[in-house]
């Protein structure tokens, strides 16, 4: 089988008739369409040259931005020292653009940030009613504490969560000319987040987590060469790197904590645009020994875990790992891409 062509297969496949992405069609609570996952999975879409899948997720997120214009608006005239994440946008949302009013850890900004950052990488041109509005929003609650990239720690700034937010408004502010408060929220980051010359996981743990790569890969909000850059991939390969696959972070518990392939195929992606080609391939060959017999790579594969005794009770509380996961097989495809590209 060829990994390669049957992720983009997968993609396809799972791409609902209205452009949204389904995070995983055969987990139970993954069956919604998340703005950071989607738009990494549009920009591997795009790279790998099925531009019109891509697009059919801009077109959605588009649409969904302009239903939330109410919302946006009210979080515009509320003063920020009042601003909680339960006033932040949902992160996820129904295949037909509504969102989901459950218990679920919805209040994350990272998305709006990652959706601007990656339709300026795919050449798509964000309308500038919803382009204003995303970015006046971003400017409004990125100081505001809110969930992480795994739905956590509301109470805390989380270091990849600014990163994703500066991503996407350095971009934009880039493709109109228009300044924005980008820099600003790079330099709150050199100054806040980092500690013995390293970025940190948030203003409440000075440990790192594997989402801090998205500095350098994708973002490329920092060179390689960068010294906050290599001592911060020095200590995630000292700490979370387990063989070939990446933990998120030490304190892990999620189905007892296995490697992430979305995580270490984006430590590959690191290693090939750094020259270190080898590294990358072995990351390649062992996430090509991980798919399934279904053709499916799953979210985390359960090895070298961090915390054994939880496996059993999140697979009692939510059934298997989540496979396919679609954001997976996305950073899969850009891996290919980078190790064919080095």
């Amino acid at each position: 089988m060829n990994n390669f062509l049957n992720s983009l297969d997968i993609i396809k496949k799972y791409q609902d008739s209205s452009g949204a992405y389904v995070a995983s069609p055969n987990f139970s609570q993954y069956g919604f369409c998340w703005f950071r996952d989607s738009s990494f999975i549009a920009r591997a879409m795009y790279r790998a040259g099925e531009s019109i899948c891509a697009r059919k997720f801009f077109d959605w997120a588009v649409k969904v931005i302009r239903n939330n214009r109410p919302d946006i608006e009210k979080v515009l005239l509320k003063d920020k020292s009042e601003l909680t994440h339960k006033d932040l946008l949902p992160t996820r949302y129904r295949v037909d653009g509504s969102a989901n009013n459950d218990d679920w850890p919805n209040g994350q900004s990272d998305g709006y940030g990652t959706f601007l950052w990656v339709a300026h990488e795919c050449c798509y041109e964000v309308p500038a009613d919803v382009s204003k509005m995303v970015v006046n929003y971003i400017e409004k609650i990125w100081e505001v504490p809110c969930y992480d990239a795994w739905e956590e720690g509301p109470e805390y700034l989380h270091t990849s969560t600014l990163f994703s937010l500066a991503a996407g408004l350095k971009a934009q502010s880039i493709a109109t000319g228009q300044k924005n408060c980008y820099e600003l929220i790079i330099q709150k980051v050199l100054t806040q987040h980092t500690k013995n010359g390293r970025f940190v996981k948030s203003t409440g743990n000075d440990c790192v987590d594997s989402s801090l790569l998205w500095c350098s890969y994708p973002y490329a909000l920092y060179s390689n060469g960068n010294e906050l850059v290599i001592n911060t991939v020095s200590e995630i390969e000292r700490t979370l790197k387990k063989g070939c696959g990446l933990k998120r972070y030490l304190n892990d518990t999620y189905f007892g904590a296995g490697s992430w392939t979305l995580l270490s195929a984006n430590l590959g992606s690191y290693y090939a645009r750094n020259g270190e080609k080898e590294k990358a391939l072995e990351i390649k060959r062992w996430l090509d020994t991980n798919f399934d017999s279904n053709g499916f790579l799953a979210e985390q594969i359960a090895e070298n875990l961090l915390a054994p005794d939880m496996y059993e009770p999140w697979v009692k509380r939510w059934g298997n790992i989540a496979s396919p996961l679609l954001w997976a097989h996305a950073e899969y495809i850009n891996l290919c891409l980078d190790i064919q590209n080095s």
